[in-house]
């Protein structure tokens, strides 16, 4: 059994506002068939939004990577939410992906650095994870404090988060204060429980595709590299992980915390009854699961940074 949450509590049932807005997406959205053309071709229409006119948003190179750098004018900028955006490592560059970050900064009041990490097929592995990896020590080379760093990883981007805070402790290089999982894909194979009900945002299938697209033969989908739910916890910062009922990639969370808590680490599971993949991203379309889940992330963020 996965540990007990020891932060928030069980969630209540499917609002009317997510059951509606989960209804009207495709049967096929998720279509296992689709390639990384239509997942483009998909995604598209849920990102790109325009940001508000009191976001500073500054192109930076940060270990000669491209990334957002995003301050609102209330914001704590000695705090950072270094975040690993989703996308299924085959979409959404960085200039699409703005709003996500604007998200972030209103949701948490946080400063946001978001690397433009190298999409697959075109860049396969370990292209996204070295340039996450470079992205970081930039960060901490410009002066960041990394007790005073919160790593986020929603979708794929919490399997290239959570692999970044691996490598980092390999190496000896400075970890974060904690990291934040947004509904994250930590096992490629999608091997572990999958969800009793159905998620309209994702397919196992689908979800091993893109893996594969952007593993491209070079290692298997279950390698702790790109699966870090196979991986050793042992040393990890403190891990808080929001996970849906209805997620497909639920079991790759379930396994982390388990492996986590088995290996002594400080690990928050939250589950959410009723909800489904990337949720969170939905809190502009007014569904109230997703402005409680940004509540609960503020609140563990404030915690272990003023702790």
């Amino acid at each position: 059994m996965p540990p007990k949450p020891s932060h928030g509590k069980w969630r209540p049932i499917l609002s009317p506002e997510l059951a509606a807005l989960c209804d009207a997406i495709p049967a096929d959205f998720a279509s296992p068939d689709a390639d990384y053309r239509a997942v483009r071709a998909q995604f598209a229409p849920f990102h790109g939004h325009p940001v508000g006119d009191d976001l500073d948003l500054a192109i930076q190179q940060y270990g000669n990577v491209r990334c957002g750098d995003y301050r609102l004018p209330d914001g704590d900028d000695s705090a950072i939410a270094f975040h690993c955006h989703g996308g299924a490592f085959v979409s959404t560059p960085l200039d699409e992906y703005h709003f996500y970050a604007e998200l972030i900064a209103r949701e948490t009041g946080l400063r946001v650095v978001m690397p433009d990490y190298r999409l697959a097929p075109e860049n396969t592995y370990p292209a996204a994870h070295d340039d996450c990896y470079h992205a970081y020590l930039g960060l901490l080379e410009s002066g960041a404090n990394p007790a005073r760093i919160a790593v986020l990883g929603e979708s794929c981007g919490g399997s290239l988060g959570l692999a970044l805070l691996m490598r980092l402790r390999d190496e000896g290089a400075p970890l974060p204060a904690c990291f934040v999982s947004i509904t994250g894909w930590f096992d490629l194979t999608v091997s572990g429980a999958l969800p009793p009900g159905p998620d309209p945002f994702l397919d196992a299938r689908w979800v091993r595709n893109r893996g594969r697209e952007y593993t491209a033969g070079k290692v298997a989908l279950n390698d702790p590299a790109v699966s870090p739910a196979h991986g050793e916890f042992r040393g990890l910062p403190p891990l808080y992980l929001q996970v849906g009922e209805h997620d497909t990639v639920r079991g790759g969370a379930l396994t982390v915390a388990t492996a986590a808590a088995t290996a002594g680490v400080d690990v928050t599971l939250e589950h959410w009854p009723g909800c489904v993949h990337g949720w969170h991203g939905l809190v502009n379309a007014g569904i109230p699961e997703a402005a409680a889940a940004w509540r609960d992330i503020r609140a563990y963020i404030e915690h272990i940074l003023n702790t």
